[in-house]
């Protein structure tokens, strides 16, 4: 588990730059596509979620108690509340949603699985 919450962490960290990026240049400049507002701003709040995310799994990812895991649940449970919300403006945000949902939902259903202390 130690070794999949440090990828994850990484992985979701270079998810949250792309999508900080993506709603800066798509969303509030216009640069790619045709200018929404809107879904850049859900998509920087996506990444800044996805980031702080990311930053728990690095920095607790040898801690035996669920403290971190609740905490990146929330978080990802917030990010796919917002990725839903924003498919209706860009249809990649769903895509996003639903990673949110998996790796939240999957972390903390695989940490109360295997049983150790809350």
């Amino acid at each position: 588990m130690r070794i999949t919450k440090l990828i994850t962490g990484i992985l979701l960290i270079m998810l949250s730059v792309w999508l900080l990026v993506e709603g800066l240049m798509n969303g509030i400049l216009g640069v790619w596509a045709v200018r929404n507002i809107a879904s850049g701003v859900l998509e920087i709040i996506l990444g800044g979620l996805f980031m702080g995310a990311g930053i728990v799994y690095i920095c607790l990812e040898n801690d035996p108690f669920m403290g971190g895991d609740i905490t990146c649940f929330i978080l990802l449970i917030i990010g796919a509340i917002v990725g839903f919300v924003g498919c209706f403006f860009n249809r990649w945000m769903f895509l996003y949603a639903v990673i949110s949902l998996i790796v939240g939902i999957g972390f903390f259903v695989w940490h109360r699985r295997i049983g150790e202390e809350v």
